[in-house]
């Protein structure tokens, strides 16, 4: 009796740890036009729920669920007004992403096109007030390699 609740508990801290390695940071860059401050956009999960967004608030750029790694800023003649880039930590599955311009004209201004990239999705907003793209997150092979010794360690017998 014992042995087969030692077996359950290494069962259990084994699924523990499988699960916090299912995470995965995800690298995304904004490149936003002139009027920055009509750009919105969120990232949902499968079940809906907003895991990142990015909005403005107070005159400044926010991005929630994101860390932010680096940024360029171009000078006030350009159509270009800046590059933000960072990561985002996801969990395994699908994503949708929304993006908004507040003055429905699209993330664009003279000849520049904004657009938004994160993971393996992508999109730019040349016009209107709506765009959306997904993305799928894919463990890493060494997520995948400590589930397989987490089923090895739980299916083990001891004699």
């Amino acid at each position: 009796m014992n042995k087969r609740f030692m077996l359950t508990a290494a069962g259990a801290a084994a699924t523990g740890i499988v699960g916090s390695a299912t995470a995965e940071l995800v690298n995304f860059t904004h490149d936003l036009d002139r009027w920055a401050g009509e750009h919105a956009w969120q990232v949902y999960d499968a079940d809906m729920n907003v895991v990142a967004s990015m909005y403005i608030s107070a005159s400044q750029l926010w991005y929630a669920g994101a860390s932010v790694t680096a940024s360029t800023y171009y000078s006030a003649t350009s159509s270009h007004w800046g590059t933000i880039s960072g990561t985002m930590d996801l969990a395994a599955g699908d994503y949708n992403v929304q993006m908004q311009d507040a003055y429905s004209d699209g993330w664009a201004w003279g000849s520049f096109v904004g657009s938004l990239a994160i993971g393996s999705g992508s999109a730019t907003f040349a016009s209107g007030a709506s765009a959306s793209f997904s993305f799928t997150v894919v463990p890493a092979p060494g997520a995948l390699a400590l589930l397989g010794l987490a089923g090895i360690a739980g299916t083990r017998r001891r004699k």
